[in-house]
């Protein structure tokens, strides 16, 4: 709960393992209804067992965030126990079947960017928070896609505490962003998908 302090913004995390689907919606609704978060983090490929973004024990988790119109957050990245799992081919078939549901991809399942590009573009639906990985080896396509169509599906994250905030920052900054992208990718985007 963020209560205590309107500058945070609180993102709740379900465990579909550990609940059935009545479960889980009414842990999805106590969350945004009575806590006051503002969206929903899943990480399927850190499961146990690991699942995809696709796997149907998933779906009562997106059917209670479209109805309750909060985004969901999918984490997935080259730290998955197998790379398979960063593959964003599931999240194309989830935006597909959940069309009005935004989900946010963290790490933008890096090392997969030519493939979680091609799912942005084809679903608006579907945002992208590259975070540290937007400095590593094709990292820079994730700047030119936002510079493109995707200036709207962009989102700026620090991965602290893994990457110190201000030097995250101070490397976005000359990433080449066009300066009309910056303020969508570091601001606006958020407030529009969290609704601030």
């Amino acid at each position: 709960m963020t209560a205590p302090h309107p500058e945070l913004i609180g993102i709740a995390s379900v465990n579909p393992q550990a609940l059935d689907s009545r479960g889980i919606a009414k842990e999805i609704e106590k969350a945004v209804n009575t806590l006051g978060l503002r969206g929903i983090n899943i990480e399927p490929g850190f499961g146990a067992p690991p699942i995809q973004a696709d796997d149907p024990s998933l779906y009562p988790i997106y059917d209670a965030c479209k109805q309750l119109d909060v985004p969901v957050f999918l984490m997935s990245g080259p730290t998955t126990p197998n790379l398979e799992y960063a593959n964003p081919v599931a999240v194309g078939k989830v935006a597909r079947a959940f069309s009005g549901l935004p989900i946010v991809c963290y790490h933008g399942f890096y090392p997969y960017v030519n493939e979680m590009i091609g799912v942005a573009f084809r679903y608006e639906n579907v945002y992208v928070v590259p975070d540290m990985y937007i400095f590593l080896p094709g990292g820079s396509l994730y700047v030119e896609a936002a510079n493109g169509f995707m200036k709207g599906q962009l989102l700026f994250g620090s991965s602290y505490p893994f990457r110190a905030m201000g030097q995250t920052l101070e490397d976005f900054l000359r990433l080449g962003l066009h300066e009309e992208v910056l303020d969508r990718v570091l601001y606006q985007n958020a407030k529009h998908l969290l609704r601030v």
